[in-house]
């Protein structure tokens, strides 16, 4: 029988948050690392309901956009699968492909492997969330904004949040992603991180203010919150607004060095703007260290950030002294 003419029993608030946040403990449970392929679709489902867009969509119409968002905000890869969240996602009960669908597939997978990319195509696979949850989001629309929260601050770095919305055409709640941020987490950590490193990005030293009032500089966790990453000084850095933004997409980096810590720049990075050229004579040098050595970045922190964040390789390395 098809899943689109099953109703099934109905889906409440509580069980729907208990599903996403299984969500979030399943794919950070090994070992840390970043796995966003799942909550990536979800979050483009969400957009589709929130759209009143049709409840299963063609993986051949879905593919294209769920595998730039991979390369654009998840860890680099040598290739990209968009096909591995579309059959997975069904694990975790919240995602459905048709029964006559599942059949079709079926018939051509070999044992004990999931669908590769043609035989999705070629078997006109489509897929969704599951019917009890479109179900209760249109009975309760100011669920999205909750449930596309939850996924973002379970899997993305803030500085994120926003972006990653605009690309699966979400409309999210009116806190933005850092105040919701400062009011979850340790409200000391942003005031320990900026006075350790005097108030100053630890790369290009931009220290604005409007009378007293910082601006635009943040803390930044080097690893991420969601992934088990403390509020320690020891995981955190003073960056500026752009470099923190730039920092969390994996376009730099920092590389251990015996006098601390250097900015890597990746070799993916590209442009002629000012700013990136900016950028780009920092490379290799050493960044701002803070006032103790034991504030300084946790170098386990700083191989989680290499791994799973940051994007392509360094680019050759130019050793050049900060003055």
């Amino acid at each position: 029988m098809s899943v689109e003419a099953t109703e099934g029993p109905e889906m409440d608030e509580k069980t729907l948050f208990e599903r996403v946040e299984k969500l979030r403990r399943t794919v950070w449970k090994r070992r840390g690392v970043r796995a966003p392929h799942k909550p990536l679709l979800l979050l483009l489902a969400l957009g589709r309901v929130q759209r009143g867009e049709g409840r299963l969509v063609l993986y051949e119409d879905l593919r294209d956009q769920l595998k730039e968002l991979l390369q654009n905000f998840g860890p680099h890869r040598k290739s990209y699968h968009p096909e591995n969240p579309f059959w997975h996602l069904r694990t975790d009960a919240l995602w459905e492909i048709p029964d006559e669908d599942l059949a079709r597939i079926r018939g051509g997978l070999k044992p004990r492997r999931s669908p590769h990319n043609e035989l999705l195509r070629s078997t006109s696979a489509r897929g969704g969330l599951p019917n009890s949850i479109v179900r209760l989001l249109k009975r309760r629309p100011e669920l999205i904004p909750e449930v596309a929260r939850r996924v973002l601050d379970g899997h993305f770095a803030p500085s994120l949040h926003e972006e990653i919305s605009e690309s699966v055409g979400l409309v999210r709640d009116t806190a933005t992603a850092h105040e919701r941020e400062r009011l979850k987490r340790d409200p000391n950590f942003r005031h320990a991180v900026l006075r350790a490193y005097e108030r100053r990005c630890v790369i290009c030293n931009f220290d604005m203010r409007i009378d007293d009032d910082l601006v635009a500089l943040e803390a930044a966790h080097i690893k991420l919150h969601a992934a088990g990453g403390p509020d320690e000084v020891s995981n955190g850095l003073a960056l500026c607004a752009l470099h923190h933004r730039t920092f969390d997409r994996g376009a730099i980096g920092l590389d251990q060095s015996r006098d601390g810590f250097r900015l890597i720049v990746s070799d993916l990075v590209n442009g002629q703007s000012e700013a990136l050229q900016s950028l780009l004579a920092q490379h290799g040098r050493p960044i701002r260290p803070p006032q103790r050595t034991s504030q300084r970045p946790q170098p386990e922190f700083v191989a989680w950030h290499r791994k799973t964040v940051f994007r392509g390789t360094p680019r050759e390395r130019r050793v050049v002294s900060r003055t």
